[in-house]
């Protein structure tokens, strides 16, 4: 093998490394990764679909570089990965899953011990107290990645129905039939489960406000585990975005499940 092929076989066992935790949390485009081994040298924050990539450049000898979030209270350290470089100062990076909903990062580095703000981020702002901090604009979330249920601390959720080629192009219903997305033209929709008391009429789905192809209905829900299935002119069809699925034992079908966390105990 030779020495360009060593590399590129060095780089690709780190980002494995590197993306251990993150692939349990979403999947990695082979597009994604191309893209992520294939970096040799520290530039500004490289954001993806759903991670961004940070690196640094070893000055001297820099034996630890972290990054901690001001959505995590800067109370988690996040190490970076350290990638040697024959002739050269070690590259160091760290790939970040970014959370659905988020519009920007906001961070420090921690560089052998010292707090500081990274020189290559696109923006810089001090808070109140003068602190300098570091900031990245994500790109919206893509439509094929948008959450569903979403709980919320009122002890409600909100639901999304999606008839977007992007998401799927067919639906399946609880007896495992197929239909497609393009069928339905001006649909009536309406969620079905265990928080209703699988009442067809009760709560009727919306038109997600700039979202083409989505509906959405926000209701209330009570703590545990929920099954449900969307009723769409008369067919009974599981949820396209959430595919946490489980059995109805009474009639035999596959219904979509749900689990609504406790609320938040009030202070």
């Amino acid at each position: 093998m030779n020495g360009t092929g060593k590399a590129m076989s060095l780089s690709v066992m780190i980002i494995f490394a590197a993306l251990g935790a993150v692939q349990g949390q979403a999947a990695l485009s082979p597009d994604v990764f191309l893209q992520i081994s294939t970096i040799t040298e520290a530039g500004p924050p490289r954001v993806y679909d759903e991670m961004v990539v940070f690196t640094w450049e070893g000055r001297g000898f820099t034996r630890y570089v972290a990054a901690a979030f001001a959505h995590e209270g800067f109370q988690h350290l996040h190490r970076f990965v350290v990638r040697p470089r024959d002739g050269r100062e070690d590259l160091f990076y760290l790939v970040y899953p970014i959370r659905p909903g988020m519009d920007q990062l906001e961070y420090r580095l921690i560089v052998d011990g010292v707090w500081m703000d990274d020189p290559l981020a696109p923006v810089t702002r001090r808070d109140r107290h003068g602190v300098s901090l570091s900031q990245v604009p994500l790109r919206e979330t893509p439509v094929y990645r948008l959450p569903s249920p979403v709980a919320h601390g009122d002890g409600t959720a909100t639901f999304l129905f999606a008839l977007d080629l992007r998401v799927a192009g067919t639906l399946e219903t609880v007896d495992q039939r197929q239909i497609s997305v393009e069928r339905f033209t001006r649909p009536r929709i309406h969620i079905v489960g265990t928080f209703n008391g699988w009442d067809p009429f009760m709560h009727r789905l919306q038109p997600s406000p700039g979202r083409p192809g989505f509906w959405e209905v926000t209701m209330p829900v009570s703590p545990g585990d929920h099954f449900y299935f969307f009723l769409i002119d008369g067919e009974r069809v599981l949820d396209p975005i959430n595919l946490s699925r489980a059995r109805d034992r009474q009639t035999d079908g596959i219904v979509s499940t749900f689990q609504m966390p406790q609320r938040a105990p009030q202070r």
